[in-house]
């Protein structure tokens, strides 16, 4: 009995592999199997690739016809990217220097020929490129047809070149040093050296510019390390074919210049005349003036100044007191955020690209626009130009919406448009553009004030809630003078 049931499961589950039509069962997540994390992505640095080229030399020499047909080849191939010391008539010297003294010897055109084509002289010239030339061969030699004639070459060859990566094709920023005319700044009353603050920031907004992945952010900091590197392949320690990495160095489009004006947040002390208690307060935030210049021209782009408060402690007699690191990373984190938002949306205005009912879909994400945050929506309009000049002066803008951000990727933004006060249906995609960020709501931002202020001991707010009034002067020394309450 037992045989004849394994018997007829077998034929049950022979019976369903052959069936065309049996479902074929679906895991879930949650049957047990493990699925592989995506490989992550090769960050792209170039590569060094063979470009095969035609090039015709003419020189009093063979040596010299084959050497301007190998410049001629190098400069067809990467122009003048290569390091000059690499692509001068001097390079192949010695590979050429036997063809110039067989043809002073009196050798024949038909035996000088033979030996230029031939696969030895062929390998010696590739030898002596440095891996700037992998194949090379001489199509054709024409000899002077009369005494100090010149000799004629065509050679093909494959020469290297480097191709750069994508993102070299992006517009180039420099972000410069951070200036100040203060050598520190007041936090707290902790005193912050300038260089801690202002190298802190000029690191912070090129991470955020490079996030963002609009722009090529250019290094010019580690200079003398990237030479070094550079070094090492010209003196010939590296594989051969990194000699195409030379003088492939980017120049800036832009440079974006910022100095702080001023950083500060102050603590104000008063000392009561009925007490012996002092009333503190802080307050404080800060301005940064930058400018976008464009290095072709040094025409400024964008000039303006941005600035920023940070959240005042009223005043209270409890010896309130504050995390001056905290304090101070946060007015950073503001600056940086401004900073790079006002750079993005003057270089790469942020548009609507998607549209169903008041949910969109923004053109950037990264860190040029921030979760929860609030924002400006124009409806661009005709384009006007000035009739002096006849340049744009921008298009006309009318007042749309306000988008609340609700989702950040790498690359987009999720949002849901608020506040709307026109007609949304048939408007194009790019037609709706993202202005500057709105500040919290009113009664928000005073929920959020009333929040920060220290409330005094119910047992001592009667006492002293009349030293409180108008007690808001700024001052760091403790006065005693006469009428003084």
């Amino acid at each position: 009995m037992k045989n004849l049931l394994l018997f007829a499961l077998l034929i049950g589950t022979l019976a369903a592999c052959g069936d065309k039509k049996a479902p074929i069962p679906v895991l879930s997540p949650t049957d047990g199997v493990s699925v592989p994390a995506p490989m992550s992505q090769v960050p792209d640095v170039g590569k060094v690739e063979q470009i095969a080229v035609a090039a015709k030399g003419v020189g009093m020499t063979p040596g010299a016809a084959v050497n301007d047909a190998l410049k001629t080849a190098i400069s067809q191939v990467n122009g003048v990217a290569v390091d000059a010391s690499s692509a001068n008539l001097n390079v192949f010297a010695q590979a050429t220097a036997t063809l110039d003294v067989d043809s002073a010897d009196g050798h024949d055109s038909a035996k000088l020929a033979a030996q230029m084509q031939g696969q030895q002289f062929a390998e010696l010239i590739v030898s002596h490129s440095s891996g700037l030339v992998s194949s090379f061969k001489v199509l054709n030699v024409t000899a002077p047809a009369k005494e100090g004639g010149s000799y004629s070459v065509d050679i093909e060859a494959k020469v290297a070149k480097f191709k750069a990566p994508a993102d070299s094709g992006k517009i180039k920023i420099v972000v410069a040093p951070l200036r100040s005319k203060q050598t520190s700044f007041n936090i707290g009353g902790r005193t912050v050296p300038a260089s801690e603050v202002l190298e802190s920031l000029h690191r912070q907004i090129v991470d955020a510019l490079t996030q963002a992945g609009r722009f090529s952010v250019l290094d010019r900091q580690f200079a003398g390390d990237i030479q070094n590197e550079l070094d090492m392949i010209n003196s010939g320690q590296t594989t051969n074919t990194d000699i195409a990495k030379l003088g492939q160095v980017l120049s800036a489009d832009l440079i974006w210049v910022g100095e702080i004006n001023s950083l500060a947040y102050d603590k104000h002390v008063r000392q009561l005349q009925t007490s012996d208690r002092d009333l503190v307060s802080y307050s404080g935030g800060w301005s940064v003036s930058q400018r976008m210049i464009n290095v072709a021209t040094r025409q400024i782009q964008q000039s303006n100044t941005l600035q920023g408060a940070a959240p005042s402690i009223g005043p209270s007699t409890m010896g309130a007191g504050i995390d001056a690191t905290k304090t101070l990373s946060d007015m950073q984190a503001e600056i940086v955020k401004k900073a790079t938002e006002a750079i993005l949306l003057r270089s790469f205005p942020i548009s609507i690209v998607e549209r169903t009912g008041n949910q969109v879909v923004l053109s950037q994400g990264g860190v040029a626009l921030q979760e929860n945050s609030r924002y400006r929506v124009s409806l661009l309009g005709k384009e006007l130009k000035d009739p002096q000049t006849g340049q744009s002066l921008g298009n006309m803008e009318s007042a749309c919406c306000e988008a609340v951000i609700t989702r950040v990727t790498p690359n987009l933004s999720y949002a849901t448009l608020e506040n709307v006060q026109i007609k949304l249906d048939g408007i194009k995609a790019g037609a709706l553009q993202v202005r500057e960020a709105l500040a919290a709501s009113t009664a928000k931002a005073a929920n959020d004030v009333e929040g920060e202020v220290p409330l005094l001991h119910p047992k001592s707010a009667g006492k002293h809630a009349k030293e409180a009034v108008g007690a808001t002067e700024t001052t760091t020394a403790k006065p005693k003078e006469k009428g003084d309450w």
